[in-house]
């Protein structure tokens, strides 16, 4: 009987990891060259979301407006989610858009400076982070490659300096 729990416990573990494995895929330099997109998922205390969107729209907003207007970032949408599913658990999801790296203009000031210069009341500002962050249950980022279905790749694992294949 208990090597036939030991074989079972086992038989699970190999299971987990290959569902782990099945779900990796190598960074082959997709994405090289093209906007970056980015998506950062904020899961929030229940009856808390609209006190964790004032404090973002109050102390991190300002700042993604700042990196729009001056070329960092293409643009910014946030959604709240639209359904109740189970997973993945999530409130609000926020789609930076970025310039690819050689269409990005030099930045004029550094994160820091852009944070001084729009908050002059350093302390408030780094009270309100907090809290958000206080508020924040989980975070997580993804990043998305867009693929050229037209002229791409026709295999996710090629790089992408790869010729198009006819």
């Amino acid at each position: 009987m208990k090597s036939i729990i030991r074989i079972s416990a086992l038989a699970v573990g190999l299971l987990c990891l290959g569902a782990v494995a099945a779900l990796a895929q190598g960074q082959n330099g997709r994405g090289d060259g093209k906007q970056a997109v980015g998506v950062s998922y904020y899961k929030l205390p229940p009856g808390r979301q609209d006190e964790w969107l004032a404090l973002y729209k109050k102390y991190h907003f300002p700042i993604m407006k700042y990196e729009i207007e001056h070329g960092q970032v293409i643009s910014e949408k946030i959604f709240a989610s639209g359904s109740h599913s189970i997973q993945p658990s999530w409130d609000i999801a926020i789609v930076v858009v970025s310039p690819a790296p050689g269409a990005r203009k030099a930045p004029e000031k550094t994160r820091a400076e852009i944070i001084r210069s729009l908050f002059p009341d350093l302390a408030d500002y780094v009270k309100g982070e907090k809290q958000r962050w206080a508020l924040t249950l989980e975070h997580w980022d993804e990043k998305l490659v867009e693929l050229d279905l037209e002229n791409g790749p026709l295999s996710l694992y090629e790089p992408i300096d790869a010729p198009a294949r006819k």
